[in-house]
């Protein structure tokens, strides 16, 4: 019966161990989701930000994990203010960048066009988040599955232990 115990608690080390270990290598290796063109789009996740006169829709590709295109959508936002924010190559800003990179870029609105460069900003932001999240989730989603997976089978033991004596 000891033999039995201590197979399982070496089971259950085991186990957590192996979770720790894919969440850090899943961790270290991130960059290998990189490979190849993406392209987003923001109507959906980022719809509620809004410019002068309305959201401002973005497509935004990715090229070998950096920002390579920032394309203006149809939208209703007033078209001299666009304008200025093109003529002040703001979009620009972002090209070049990792999506982590872009999220933490700190960039000023354009004068004149301030409510409409400040919803682009936002919203190359706000995608970006959510992109670097979708393509690098956190290690630690990993290690809290191996410490769930070995509490479950602690209990599970204690329960078996308690009705075998």
């Amino acid at each position: 019966m000891k033999t039995i115990k201590i197979l399982n608690y070496l089971f259950v080390v085991a186990l957590g161990f192996f979770a720790v270990m894919f969440g850090i290598d899943r961790f270290d290796n991130n960059n290998a989701q990189f490979a190849g063109d993406t392209t987003l789009y923001t109507e959906e996740l980022c719809g509620d930000i809004i410019g002068f006169n309305g959201s401002i829709p973005l497509e935004i590709t990715i090229k070998d994990g950096k920002i390579a295109n920032i394309n203006i959508l149809d939208n209703e936002e007033t078209p001299r203010f666009l304008q200025h924010v093109v003529d002040a190559n703001l979009i620009e800003n972002f090209y070049g960048l990792t999506p982590k990179e872009a999220v933490e870029l700190d960039i000023d609105a354009v004068s004149g066009a301030t409510y409409s460069s400040t919803a682009i900003i936002k919203t190359v932001k706000t995608r970006m988040a959510i992109y670097d999240k979708e393509i690098n989730p956190s290690p630690w989603t990993w290690q809290l599955i191996g410490i769930i997976c070995c509490a479950v089978v602690l209990c599970f033991l204690s329960i078996c232990r308690k009705k075998c004596a």
